[in-house]
């Protein structure tokens, strides 16, 4: 009986009766409000974001303002060359100077496609590793789910294992039963109480799993997850070719790689550009004075151009360069075929997966009903004298273990979905 009350106390802490509850769509909205992973996504996104405003500043001239005063001191040598020169002199200069590149063999806008690419591929990873954050979150959260479950199921085995103790107890008074027939429920409602504490432990192991995945502190625990809800109707998969129409235009590893190879194919264009003359405008306004800085008209002229220059012999380096940038983006071309295989053997894998998990679902369902009715049926027998303890113990196992599988089998079907959107890129918070 301590052992009994010690189990009760132990279910009393547990946070499976509290009003709040945490639903899925909430453990998502905190990950994607908390996780530090999405800062840092976030972060880089913003930076290839300010590499385009950098890109697009080729495109603006070049102002310049500069200022210098200097004092020489001229040697006995240098006055014997030039009696005019004094001891010393000092000069004074300050200027103004634009510069207005007009053509560089279009590397200038080739950049600005490079790092137009790149901030789509960053856009495309914010959103690759948005749902692999929610996809994680779907797993811990389901498997607190079944931690939960399995509290439940084994206090319920506790609970029937303690009534038939109770019963046994009176008719061994009566002498109706053996001690035997006593020690044998004694032995399994201690098992099941040993088997709560287990769960109860897997239980806050996943609940701190699913903390560290929301950003949450140790020190604020969460909610308990809603319970499951058994005859939640199962989706329809998606035909496979249905499907893959639909993610080779939305999944973000695909969108990542695309951009990735325009990105590189801009890189090339950026070196072939250097194989073009240049042309640029400059002008500047230059006020100088000697003995002290107090410019006036006089002292200001100015200066208006246009440059034309072509590299015409680098020693190769160019030639290195390009080669670089074109095999750059040959191995880009190749990595996204790569992961368009790679994408849609994930998907044909989510769409069987999901449907298996449907099926045995149904099966374990109906499992379930059988083995229910039949530890009733037998339950009944042996209080009447028509079957015996072995035949009672093997229907409550039966029972249990069904019921177990259950839970299991309808969450298995839930992580399967997630899986399969996760698959399709369509793994968004609803």
């Amino acid at each position: 009986m301590k052992s009994l009350l010690t189990f009760l106390l132990l279910l009393a802490t547990l946070p499976l009766f509290a009003e709040d509850t945490l639903t899925l769509e909430d453990a998502w909205r905190i990950a994607l409000r908390d996780n530090p992973n999405e800062a840092v996504t976030r972060a880089r996104f913003e930076q290839a974001l300010s590499r385009i405003q950098l890109a697009r500043s080729a495109y603006h001239p070049q102002l310049e303002a500069t200022g210098n005063g200097a004092r020489a001191s001229f040697s006995e040598s240098q006055q014997a060359l030039n009696p005019l020169l004094d001891d010393s002199a000092e000069q004074f200069e300050a200027a103004l100077r634009a510069t207005w590149l007009l053509w560089d063999g279009g590397a200038r806008r080739s950049r600005l496609n490079a790092a137009m690419e790149a901030a789509d591929a960053a856009e495309a990873s914010l959103k690759e590793i948005r749902m692999d954050l929610l996809a994680n979150v779907g797993r811990a959260f389901t498997s607190a789910q079944l931690a939960r479950e399995n509290v439940r199921i084994s206090t319920a085995d506790a609970e029937f294992q303690n009534r038939q103790l109770q019963d046994i107890r009176r008719r061994e008074a009566a002498g109706a039963a053996s001690r035997a027939d006593r020690l044998n429920f004694d032995i399994r409602r201690l098992a099941a109480e040993n088997a709560a504490v287990t769960a109860k432990a897997n239980y806050d192991t996943a609940m701190a799993a699913l903390a560290a995945l929301l950003g949450v502190d140790a020190g604020h625990p969460l909610p308990a997850p809603v319970a499951v809800d058994p005859d939640a109707a199962a989706q329809v998969a998606p035909d496979y070719a249905e499907a893959w129409n639909a993610a080779r235009t939305q999944l973000p590893a695909l969108m990542r790689a695309e951009a990735q190879v325009r990105a590189a194919e801009a890189n090339a264009a950026v070196e072939r550009g250097a194989y073009r003359p240049t042309l640029a405008a400059f002008g500047d306004v230059t006020a100088t004075r000697t003995d002290d800085p107090a410019f006036t008209g006089d002292d200001v002229g100015n200066t208006v151009g246009v440059q034309i220059s072509w590299d015409l012999w680098d020693g190769g380096q160019r030639r290195s360069r390009l080669r670089e940038a074109t095999w750059a983006a040959d191995e880009a071309a190749a990595g996204a075929r790569g992961i368009e295989l790679q994408a849609q053997s994930q998907l044909a894998n989510a769409i069987t997966a999901y449907n298996a998990a449907v099926r045995s679902e149904e099966i374990t369902r109906e499992t379930l009903e059988l083995t229910r009715e039949n530890r009733d049926l037998v339950e009944a027998a042996f209080r009447a004298g028509q079957e015996s303890l072995l035949r009672l113990n093997e229907a409550q196992r039966d029972y249990t273990t069904a019921e177990s599988r259950a839970v299991q089998a309808r969450l298995n079907r839930e992580q399967a979905w997630i899986n399969l959107q996760r698959a399709k890129g369509t793994l968004v918070l609803p």
